[in-house]
């Protein structure tokens, strides 16, 4: 038992100064990040030059940092916003093209809890 113990520490400190651990699924429930790095990406699409996507939510920072970005069907940036230390309420929202929209989250050694939901709206 003692051997499978051992073995658990050394998997989870691989992860922990690896990719990091993240404990849910960004954009479905408030998700909890330890030392969290890499990218996630997610993608929406739009039939008319009128429908704005993105994320809204909120994010509690203890350390590191998230940046949010989205990104035009041709690539640009047309939003984004970081949260660094402390507690922020996000809104990164876009749209006039028609075309697939990406959500970009890029993690900087991470910890903190980060909440995302979809938006989704028609521009009058």
């Amino acid at each position: 038992m003692r051997y499978v113990l051992a073995v658990l520490v050394v998997a989870l400190a691989t992860l922990y100064f690896t990719v990091g651990l993240r404990l849910g699924a960004v954009t479905l429930t408030e998700t909890y990040l330890l030392n969290a790095t890499g990218t996630n990406t997610y993608s929406y699409a739009t039939a008319d030059a009128r429908q704005r996507v993105g994320v809204t939510g909120a994010c509690r920072v203890r350390g590191g940092e998230a940046t949010v970005r989205l990104l035009a069907p041709d690539g640009t940036q047309i939003a984004g916003q970081t949260c660094r230390e402390g507690e922020w309420s996000l809104n990164v929202v876009g749209g006039g093209q028609p075309g697939t929209y990406r959500v970009v989250v890029e993690f900087d050694h991470y910890t903190g809890r980060l909440n995302l939901q979809e938006a989704h709206s028609t521009a009058p």
